[in-house]
């Protein structure tokens, strides 16, 4: 898949069948948006191209950095989007951040410098609630005319429901933040994942005989609540059924500040430290219960039992 970061960078001389979005979570709703223009581009023999913005627009319009914590938190990372984007197939990915020009260019300017011209669209797939041009005055209706008059096919796609509920990144974001991760993959299409680097922790489940890995809360995602979770954990390839704590493990470190996602896994076996410094993609299936402080490392470690053998119950029952 050909990656652009920038528009400058574009000289797209086929023509292209084009999905337009933000797709800032690729879910239900993006995928059908996506597979239409994968579709097509199929059909007609034309390049399949996804544009997307690699900022979220609102943190650029209201000013905020991503670290910030009133901040528009990612739904996935953008190594994990561009992932997602080139597992659907796509040939080319134009990624670009949501700047001062791309803000203020009227929709008229959009369609004929951006899509029309640098991405060469012969055919654009958007959904009902698309928006673009200066203070999002250009429609689908507007960008359907505009596609009519220039040759272009378009396709605008209905809200995609779930159990009665229209797909959208916001209720997902509310649905992570309630701790619904059933439901939460249901609308994504995949469960919630979070990915990150073995770091050195206390090994408190290894010191049980369980295999245990942290990795830090990112800063930029958007987090379900401090608690513990019936997960998996890949590594290396291998998924391992696990469960995790998100949080500040109060118990053992008592005035750290420090979100992290501690994970002990079953029926890993490795060499002592064989997980540090390892990339890891741990997936939240299922929240068990809010985070506690305990009275001691013993009550600490038989509850962390109950919470093993209550994810092993769990992974019998699915």
């Amino acid at each position: 898949m050909q990656i652009f970061n920038s528009l400058e960078q574009l000289n797209i001389t086929d023509k292209t069948s084009v999905a337009l979005g933000n797709f800032d979570g690729i879910h239900a709703g993006h995928r059908e948006i996506m597979q239409n223009a994968l579709e097509t581009a199929k059909e007609r023999g034309l390049r399949s191209l996804c544009f997307t913005f690699s900022n979220h627009p609102f943190n650029f319009i209201l000013r905020r950095e991503d670290s910030d914590p009133d901040a528009v938190k990612l739904i996935c990372t953008e190594e994990e989007k561009k992932a997602l984007i080139e597992d659907m197939g796509f040939d080319i990915l134009v990624n670009v951040p949501f700047d001062e020009n791309i803000m203020k260019m009227r929709a008229h300017d959009f369609f004929e410098d951006i899509v029309r011209s640098k991405l060469n669209a012969g055919h654009v797939s958007v959904g009902f609630n698309y928006t673009y041009g200066a203070r999002a005055e250009g429609r689908p209706e507007m960008l359907k005319e505009e596609c009519d008059k220039a040759g272009i096919s378009i396709s605008v796609h209905d809200a995609v429901t779930v159990e009665g509920h229209v797909v959208s990144s916001t209720l997902i974001r509310e649905m992570i933040a309630t701790g619904n991760m059933e439901l939460t993959a249901k609308f994504l299409g995949r469960p919630y994942s979070f990915s990150g680097t073995v770091s050195h922790g206390k090994r408190l489940g290894s010191k049980m005989g369980i295999p245990t890995i942290n990795i830090p809360a990112p800063d930029r995602q958007m987090l379900p609540p401090n608690g513990v979770y019936f997960s998996r954990i890949d590594i290396a390839g291998t998924t391992y059924d696990s469960v995790s704590n998100l949080g500040f493990n109060p118990t053992v470190n008592e005035g750290i500040a420090v979100r992290k996602i501690e994970t002990n896994i079953f029926g890993y076996e490795s060499p002592e430290g064989g997980a540090y410094g390892k990339d890891v993609t741990v997936y939240f299936d299922h929240f068990s219960r809010g985070e506690r402080k305990f009275r001691d490392k013993e009550e600490l470690f038989a509850q962390i039992a109950r919470d093993c053998a209550n994810a092993l119950e769990y992974r019998k029952k699915r």
